[in-house]
């Protein structure tokens, strides 16, 4: 009988290990692990930034998709979740009318909203926002002293390859002289490509605010102007640029502000990286282009020299026989 009984509480303890051990449903790393921090991200900018510093002692989400317009977002019910869990809530450009919705619909205020402010979109805004970061992680109650060398290191690191990207990237613009490259850029990737250095001849808003009259201004800008490369930025919609540069006959880029909307764009390093040599290729495109254009012209304008050159030897020789013409007759005549 104890033997009995014996086996049925082994048996018990097996079920409840067992089921210990089932797949069930993901718990954030807040509830689950007390040594590491959720953080919950109104992009992918911060959300990229915060998973490189954090690495193991964080657990990331973002809430705006990488290629969306943070303006135009419509928040789902896993965000009101996702906020109400988070330790800390990161946000920047701006508390549109669904974030403070959000915030309200988790039992959250906008006080609880830390913002950063200032362009991302170059290595030296980049590396300001990753400080910031970096000290807003480390100031939070439940970062250790372990955790907080992790994140003071990482910052160091990534700080450190985004200085050496800038100095590659601007080294090569330099090597294109992209100096002399006239674009017209949307205006949201303006800190960037102004940073490499191309000449910005005019720029244009999303394209919802834009009347036809407003595209055809800037298509008469750019032909008069001579402008190379039209600038898009893909979460603002392509269109407008997609127009104007069929119409002045430039190349068409399509730029990204969020990390991971584009392939191999996982970081903010990533997306430098990846605009710039949407760039440069198409500089290197217009520069092939504008130099088989002038070969074209030098050729024409030989060809014009020499067919001046045949068209006076064709009236001299027509003078001549006129001239021998007009003798012949007159000879005959007097014979």
């Amino acid at each position: 009988m104890r033997l009995g009984k014996a086996l049925v509480l082994t048996a018990i303890t097996v079920l409840l290990l067992a089921s210990a051990s089932l797949p069930g449903k993901p718990v954030a790393k807040a509830e689950a692990d007390h040594d590491g921090l959720y953080v919950v991200c109104m992009t992918t900018v911060l959300a990229s930034i915060v998973e490189q510093i954090g690495g193991p002692y964080v657990e990331v989400e973002a809430i705006v998709p990488a290629g969306f317009c943070p303006g135009h977002y419509d928040m789902r019910p896993s965000d009101v979740e996702a906020v109400s869990k988070a330790d800390i809530l990161l946000g920047h450009i701006a508390v549109f009318p669904w974030v403070e919705k959000l915030l309200q619909a988790a039992g959250r205020s906008v006080s609880d909203l830390i913002m950063l402010h200032g362009a991302w979109n170059t290595p030296e805004g980049a590396i300001s926002y990753v400080k910031n970061i970096t000290d807003i992680l480390c100031s939070h109650p439940e970062t250790n002293s372990t955790m907080a060398s992790y994140f003071t290191e990482m910052n160091a690191t990534i700080c450190s390859e985004l200085q050496e990207l800038a100095f590659y990237l601007k080294a090569r613009a330099e090597e294109l002289g992209v100096g002399s490259v006239k674009v017209i850029c949307m205006q949201w990737q303006v800190p960037f490509v102004s940073w490499l250095g191309f000449n910005i001849t005019a720029t244009f808003p999303p394209p919802e605010s834009m009347s036809p009259k407003d595209i055809e201004a800037l298509v008469s800008k750019g032909k008069e102007e001579g402008v190379a490369i039209v600038i898009d930025n893909l979460q603002s919609g392509t269109e407008v640029g997609t127009e104007v540069a069929r119409e002045i006959g430039a190349e068409h880029v399509v730029l990204t502000n969020f990390p991971g909307a584009a392939p191999g764009t996982k970081t903010l390093a990533d997306m430098f990286r990846h605009n710039a040599y949407q760039l440069f290729n198409a500089t290197a495109r217009w520069q092939a282009y504008g130099g088989m254009i002038r070969q074209l012209k030098n050729q024409i304008e030989s060809l014009k020299s020499q067919n001046t050159l045949f068209l006076g030897l064709i009236i001299g020789l027509a003078v001549i026989a006129i001239a021998e013409a007009v003798l012949l007759i007159a000879w005959r005549r007097r014979t």
